[in-house]
């Protein structure tokens, strides 16, 4: 992969200038790699800011009248969005032949990629993205998208809409859907939320950000199960079957561990038992589901058996946030069979507390007679 990057960026010093390849073909390249990061090759995220750089480096050896072409403009507009050098992005927006009619999108994108939400959002808020290149009608939806969001989560769900349906099969598509399924699962909406949830499962699985999806999904669907009203809850049970049996395995395991962290102890048993329970697909985490099922369990005195599984459960082979969770389900096991020592008063206490009691007998009686005199009076 390495190679093939190198080869199209690489200019040797013998090549002419028409072998160099023009900037729009380099981000062409770029979301070739992009692309397989969404298909899942790990090596294609490393490469990333590696080519990134490469690009830059190119950018700034670029002749200023090699701007003037638009494809060429737009392409350093979408390299700076995808984490090119914003100092770059200044030289280049300074030639005179960048041409004036992309010079907003490129201020707007270059106030982003500086963290400079206002101004961006001043610039690019009246742009229809749908009028853009889909590659670069895609960004900055996804763009509006997160400038909207401290104002509308509803507008900011239509704009990562959009994004999805400008750049189909992209790292666009992917990065708007997996924030897309974020926001609606804090509207409780169970239905949209499944729709979606399937959709990322059937395109996206294989992708190297598929892990964050999962374990957002799962901390959604648990909030969403506890939060949502009787009719929606209805909705999220056939969420799990409608994915395939490897799915559906990751993401029960995830479910477990979320509800044990959110006090629903039986769903958590509930979850952690259907990846036990035979056929056992091979993917599955057995391991991590009898350490959640067996911590949710663990808090009853008569569950022995939960408590022996707890202990017998190698710390060695569980991540640094299962042995926490592992060494916190033992603790409070052990703490609800023990019971604690009783401790024997002295002698001195006792008679303190017993003068204490008559001093405080005496006061009532003595009240009660005041009361009763007057009443009488």
């Amino acid at each position: 992969m390495r190679l093939v990057i190198v080869a199209l960026l690489a200019l040797s010093t013998n090549l002419v200038r028409a072998e160099t390849p023009a900037p729009h073909q380099m981000i062409r390249a770029l979301q070739e790699l992009q692309t397989q990061i969404v298909t899942g090759k790990a090596r294609a995220r490393e490469e990333q800011p590696r080519m990134l750089a490469d690009i830059g480096r190119h950018f700034v050896a670029t002749p200023p009248e090699t701007w003037a072409d638009p494809r060429n403009a737009r392409a350093a507009i979408i390299w700076v969005l995808s984490g090119g050098s914003p100092r770059t992005m200044r030289d280049i927006m300074r030639a005179a032949a960048f041409p004036a009619e992309e010079l907003r999108l490129a201020r707007g994108a270059l106030a982003f990629s500086e963290g400079r939400a206002a101004q961006a959002r001043e610039m690019l808020a009246p742009i229809d993205a749908r009028l853009l290149d889909g590659t670069l009608g895609g960004q900055i939806a996804l763009v509006q998208a997160a400038l909207v969001l401290p104002e509308s989560r509803e507008k900011s769900i239509e704009f990562l809409g959009l994004a999805r349906l400008l750049a189909p099969g992209s790292l666009v598509e992917e990065t708007a859907l997996r924030r897309q399924i974020s926001l609606v699962g804090q509207t409780v909406d169970a239905e949209i939320f499944a729709n979606l949830a399937r959709q990322y499962a059937r395109r996206f699985k294989a992708s190297l950000y598929a892990e964050e999806f999962r374990e957002s999904f799962a901390a959604t669907f648990t909030r969403i199960g506890i939060a949502a009203a009787e009719d929606q809850v209805a909705m999220l049970e056939p969420i799990l079957a409608s994915f395939e049996a490897d799915e559906r395995c990751r993401l029960a395991v995830l479910i477990a561990r979320a509800s044990l962290l959110a006090g629903a102890w039986r769903s958590a048993d509930a979850f952690a038992l259907s990846v036990m329970r035979p056929p056992v697909d091979k993917s599955c985490d057995v391991p991590r589901a009898r350490l959640y099922r067996a911590a949710a369990r663990a808090y009853q005195p008569e569950r022995e058996g939960d408590l022996i599984a707890l202990e017998m459960l190698d710390p060695a082979r569980l991540s640094p946030e299962d042995r926490a969770l592992r060494k916190a389900a033992l603790s409070y096991a052990r703490l609800v069979r023990s019971w604690p020592t009783p401790r024997e008063p002295d002698a001195g206490d006792v008679g303190l507390a017993g003068e204490a009691r008559l001093a405080q007998a005496e006061a009532a009686l003595e009240t009660s007679a005041l009361l009763l005199r007057e009443k009488i009076k």
